[in-house]
């Protein structure tokens, strides 16, 4: 019975401890559930709504699944937008705030959103071009407003409840001599006061339209009196189409393998987002929506004049090897650096090389982001290494053929926050880098520097081809190793065929708790013997797409939280 009794304990004390485990490792997917939630509930209330919609007998299938998914529509516009609003996204990752919103993967947040955004886009736009084909009148009449609006309204969506055709004919005559007041007064108001009050009222049953549209002034009716393209329809329906059509060509430029493969394309075509954002007010009725959409932005660009784009800075770009360089940049002198900053870059007149016959790309437009490695013993230079891997990286890689050295000028915008900004606040520490990803690890490391005071404890495991680039961090961790509240374990993993010289081991080596490994690490072997020394840190990675898989499934079998930097 004992032992039985024993047993069951230990079985019952195992399980909870692998349940908190697992709870433990997803508190970041936990913390945004709330967040997701809310939207969810929010768009099922908006769907809702917009499918119990019902005016008259015109009312479908068709134009309840419109309505629905245009009142989507609106609540996926009002957030789209926000993950990307860099300089609101830096002040909230340098505050506590933001470790209670879901900004940890902002991207990918903005990335779904357009995925949804495109597929209600297109539910909207075809049910409502399917239920014009079921209106009396024909398709193209009403799509393109060829019957000015009151009218057109009269001979479809109000026929069937209200209007006579001998109503109907009254109006069109008025229309068609002048649409005078005097003529209204005398022929059109007493018809659409009695014909129209009967669904636009207080006590009205037939509709859930707007009561207070009985449309019983001269200015109101007048308002709809137009047709063609000055017609509010025309505007309406017109804006539509063009901006479904927009959304497309950003949708689709926004796939991996077209921004991957045309990333300037990319970046020249989410400038369409500005006008569909003017669109959108052509497009839809009531401006209550774009309120709060519009007080955040004016408060986004008022931040954005404070992180000031700097234009024509002196640089100078050296080679560290083959394919990795080094880019020194003067600072601006209002630019202030702390640990987890990133920059934009651009190059003016960066060219792509011709090659077979196709014509150069010029990419002296795009941006780029790329980590700074911190505050530096010269603080009037920003520095950044930056690997060749793309169109951008290799076109500049090309102003050094033949020479180890280059001056260009270029522009600078920011700095901004990246997720790992918040990381000074903890203790502890497990970092993962992948070949150039420690950059922004640079950043931490170096801010450490400056607070002799706190203690830390931390590991850094670097895989990485070069051995060579062990060297240019060899003092920062020499220094950091001298430090007494400092606990350090460093964990090289070299990838390639080339190795360091036993003389350039040894100095390593010498160090303190250091460990120099050939090839891949065994992660689960790995992040064991790392929570085996009694740590629970807060883990952060930079690096390949399968790298922080692989590091995120071993960390989470030890309950511990795993930030991605990205930006």
């Amino acid at each position: 019975m004992n032992n039985r009794s024993n047993t069951q304990s230990r079985d019952g004390s195992s399980l909870l401890s692998t349940t908190g485990l697992w709870l433990s490792g997803r508190r970041l997917w936990f913390k945004n559930l709330p967040w997701l939630l809310l939207i969810m509930g929010l768009a099922v209330y908006q769907f809702w709504v917009g499918f119990n919609y019902e005016s008259n007998d015109t009312t479908n299938f068709y134009l309840r699944l419109s309505r629905a998914g245009s009142y989507v529509l609106l609540l996926i516009l009002v957030v789209l937008w926000l993950p990307v609003m860099r300089n609101s996204l830096s002040i909230l990752r340098r505050s506590w705030i933001g470790e209670w919103l879901p900004i940890e993967n902002a991207n990918a947040l903005h990335r779904w959103l357009g995925h949804i955004c495109i597929v209600f886009t297109l539910l909207h736009g075809s049910q409502y071009l399917l239920y014009l084909g079921t209106l009396s009148e024909p398709f193209t009449k009403l799509l393109f407003a060829e019957e000015p609006d009151l009218v057109r309204s009269m001979r479809t969506t109000m026929y069937e409840f209200v209007s006579e055709d001998e109503s109907i004919d009254v109006v069109a005559h008025w229309i068609a001599n002048g649409r005078t007041e005097q003529g209204y007064q005398d022929l059109v108001r007493p018809i659409l006061k009695e014909d129209c009050t009967k669904c636009h009222s207080t006590n009205s049953t037939q509709t859930y339209a707007i009561p207070e549209m009985p449309l019983t002034r001269y200015q109101h009716a007048l308002s709809l009196s137009d047709e063609g393209i000055l017609s509010r329809q025309f505007r309406i329906n017109i804006s539509g189409l063009v901006m479904a059509g927009l959304f497309l060509i950003v949708w689709v430029s926004s796939l991996a393998w077209m921004r991957n493969r045309f990333h300037h394309h990319f970046q020249q075509l989410h400038l369409l987002g500005y006008l569909l954002a003017l669109l959108a007010l052509l497009h839809i009725p009531s401006i209550e929506w774009i309120v709060a959409p519009v007080v955040v932005l004016l408060v986004e660009f008022y931040l954005s004049k404070r992180s000031r784009t700097y234009r024509s800075q002196p640089a100078s770009l050296s080679a560290i090897s083959d394919d990795l360089m080094r880019l020194d940049i003067k600072r601006p002198l209002p630019m202030t650096i702390r640990a987890g900053h990133f920059v934009d870059l651009r190059i003016p007149g960066l060219f792509a090389a011709k090659e077979s016959g196709k014509s150069s790309t010029v990419l002296c437009r795009e941006w780029h982001p790329f980590s700074l490695t911190g505050s530096r013993n010269n603080p009037d230079q920003l520095v950044l290494k930056i690997r060749a891997q793309g169109d951008w990286t290799n076109a500049l890689r090309n102003k050094l053929k033949g020479r180890q050295k280059c001056l260009l000028d270029i522009d600078v915008r920011g700095p901004y926050a990246s997720p790992i900004t918040h990381a000074t606040r903890r203790k502890d520490w497990l970092m993962v880098a992948g070949g150039i990803g420690i950059t922004p690890f640079l950043s931490l490391l170096r801010e450490l520097k400056r607070q002799p005071s706190q203690p830390f404890h931390l590991h850094l495991v670097w895989v990485l081809r070069e051995p060579a680039l062990m060297l240019w961090i060899r003092p920062l961790l020499e220094k950091l190793c001298e430090q007494e509240n400092l606990r350090c374990s460093w964990h090289f993993y070299f990838t390639g065929e080339e190795k360091l010289a036993p003389s350039e081991q040894a100095k390593l080596q010498a160090i303190g708790d250091l460990h120099l490994h050939q090839g891949r690490p065994d992660w689960p072997q790995l992040i064991t013997a790392i929570a085996a020394s009694g740590i629970r840190p807060n883990c952060y990675v930079c690096g390949p797409e399968a790298l922080a898989g692989q590091v995120k499934k071993a960390c989470r079998k030890e309950g511990w939280i795993v930030h991605k930097e990205e930006f």
